[in-house]
This record gives C-alpha cells, structure tokens and sequence, in this order.
C-alpha cells in the first residue's frame, strides 16, 4: 500500500512540474524590424554566409573570422562587425539596421562612445 501510495504521489509531483512552464513572453523584442536578425536581414545574412564558408575553408583568406555585436550608436541599433573584411587592416565597421556602413565616425566619438561599447549582445561569432 505504501508503494503505491509512494508512486501516486511521484505520479502527481512529475505531472505538477510539466504544468509549471515559464509564461510566454507577451512580446519579442525587435531589432531593426525583425524578431532575428542575423536571419531576416539579408545584408547581414550574407556577411554570416561569407563568415560561415571563410570559417570552413578559408574561401576569404580569413578575413570574414571575427564577431558581430549589436549595439545602440547616436540613438539607433547598429552592427558592429570585427572582421577585416579584405580592408587591409581595418577591424571594425559600423553598419546600419539597412546595411549601410557608417562612415562619419568622429575622434571623438571613437574615443567615447565606441571604445565604451559592451560587446553583450553577441549576433554572431565565428572565432573565440
């Protein structure tokens, strides 16, 4: 009788703990419009395709090895893509939500704001 009563009880508490999910979250945050990036914008899914198959064999010489964080820069999301990318030794660029690289980078603005980035919200990586 304790058996059984023992295997109820074990019964009961599995079936309590599959009831018990964490509550959906009652909105996605979106990014640049889209709920994943790094597969719904296609500027930036091809940079990851390129990153992919320079990872595998080497097809860019390396210069697609490297990381791709997503930041907030003079109030709007950007991409910070740290990969040479055939530059000749550049190692970062800045990308707008459409793709667009920021080109109007101040001193200043290297100094402080750029250099103060995080680097938390990893979208890709392809290197350690």
């Amino acid at each position: 009788m304790n058996k059984l009563i023992g295997l109820i009880a074990l019964i009961c508490l599995s079936l309590q703990c599959e009831t018990q999910t964490a509550p959906e979250p009652e909105s996605r945050v979106t990014v640049c419009g889209v709920n994943d990036p790094a597969k719904e914008l296609p500027w930036l899914k091809d940079l990851i395709a390129k990153a992919d198959e320079d990872k595998a064999t080497l097809a860019y010489k390396g210069n697609y090895i490297g990381k791709i964080y997503l930041e907030n820069f003079r109030d709007q999301p950007v991409f910070i893509v740290q990969m040479m990318m055939g530059s000749g030794g550049i190692a970062m660029y800045l990308f707008r939500c459409d793709g667009q690289r920021i080109m109007d980078v101040t001193d200043k603005e290297i100094a402080t704001t750029i250099a103060g980035f995080e680097r938390k919200n990893l979208v890709y990586a392809n290197a350690p």
